[in-house]
């Protein structure tokens, strides 16, 4: 979605997109104005060729020659095509260091994920982001936030300050319009996917609520793998609704004009999207103090933060502003004030103006 929704206001600023996604089978559709097409990475020439920039998002080295990144990577460093290289997280961090706990020891699998990107992806990243920072590239490095480039420094040993631009991920605010939402402070949400444990901490927002001493409703929206473990944690909890669906971008207004507060648990994030819109649609929003988050949250300016993974502060936060209206309101409106700096309007400018 954050691929798609750049897409959109690239084409809204009176510039043409074509997005190309590497893969097995050829086929090309059109989303929303925006031309996808599908095919061998080596087919792509012709179109990086008639192209003024390309911009990279999450495009990796694979085994299979056809779809294996590393084509495209060198024929934009051996033709100096102006490069706007994106670095969101799992290009630059290793799973062992970064989430261990999503290794599923039991699942050959995921063991093998686990092999494949930190042993075979991660060092070809390495190559090739230490490639694109040489100064003869013509390639600007972005990350959503100043965390992400320590983070890609961390794991890959280079570092590209001199090439680097933190420009969050943008924030429709058209669509994700403020709401006074004190009458709903009880309510609380969060969207999380629903992977138990990891870096999406659904087992601290559940261990945060069942240690509520206030009546409150929490509703948890999200799609994955754990539903019925996560449906036998909170199977006694009368008040905690769990809806297994993937919302929309169109339908996540509705589901944050239902709710009060915003639920932002997480052991690691770059940024912190469903947060920011979740802040945008005036929904006072607690996480906790960890990784990019504060970033975005100033405490008791534009959120809570709670002590790193401590749920018994996260539960203190959540009944701090159950009881205070004052504190309630004025993180809502600062918080709207802060995402309509990151509109997406004006994170796509600057990504657009980038000199290459």
């Amino acid at each position: 979605m954050f691929v798609h929704t750049r897409s959109k206001e690239y084409l809204a600023q009176g510039h043409s997109v074509t997005v190309l996604v590497p893969s097995l089978n050829e086929f090309s559709y059109e989303i929303d104005g925006v031309q996808v097409l599908h095919g061998n990475v080596r087919s792509f020439y012709s179109h990086i060729d008639s192209a003024d920039r390309v911009m990279i998002h999450l495009l990796f080295h694979r085994l299979r020659k056809e779809i294996d990144a590393g084509y495209i990577y060198n024929y934009l460093l051996k033709n100096k095509v102006p490069t706007v290289f994106f670095i969101h997280g799992v290009e630059a961090q290793t799973i062992w260091g970064s989430r261990r706990d999503d290794i599923k020891w039991f699942k050959p699998s995921s063991i093998a994920r686990w092999l494949y990107r930190d042993l075979y992806l991660i060092n070809r990243m390495k190559d090739t982001i230490s490639a694109f920072n040489d100064e003869s590239a013509p390639c600007q490095f972005v990350a959503p936030s100043q965390w992400m480039f320590q983070e890609s420094a961390r794991y890959t040993n280079i570092k590209i300050t001199s090439k680097a631009q933190v420009i969050p991920n943008g924030i429709n605010t058209q669509h994700f319009q403020f709401r006074e939402q004190w009458h709903n402070r009880d309510k609380l949400l969060s969207i999380r996917p629903l992977i138990y444990k990891g870096k999406y901490a659904v087992d601290l927002l559940i261990d945060s609520y069942q240690k509520l001493k206030v009546p409150a409703s929490l509703s948890l929206y999200g799609s994955g793998p754990d539903e019925d473990l996560i449906r036998s944690q909170v199977s006694g909890l009368n008040q905690f609704s769990l809806h297994n669906v993937f919302l929309e971008q169109s339908g996540i207004p509705k589901v944050h004009a239902e709710h009060g507060m915003y639920l932002a648990v997480t052991r690691m994030d770059a940024q912190g999207v469903s947060m920011c819109e979740a802040m945008a649609s005036g929904l006072p929003t607690i996480s906790y103090n960890t990784c990019a988050i504060p970033e975005f949250i100033e405490h008791k300016k534009t959120g809570l933060l709670a002590n790193s993974y401590d749920t018994q502060s996260y539960t203190d936060s959540i009944e701090e502003l159950l009881e205070n209206r004052d504190l309630f309101e004025s993180l809502a409106i600062n918080a709207r004030q802060a995402m309509e700096k990151i509109d997406i309007v004006e994170t796509t400018k600057k990504e657009l103006e980038l000199v290459l």
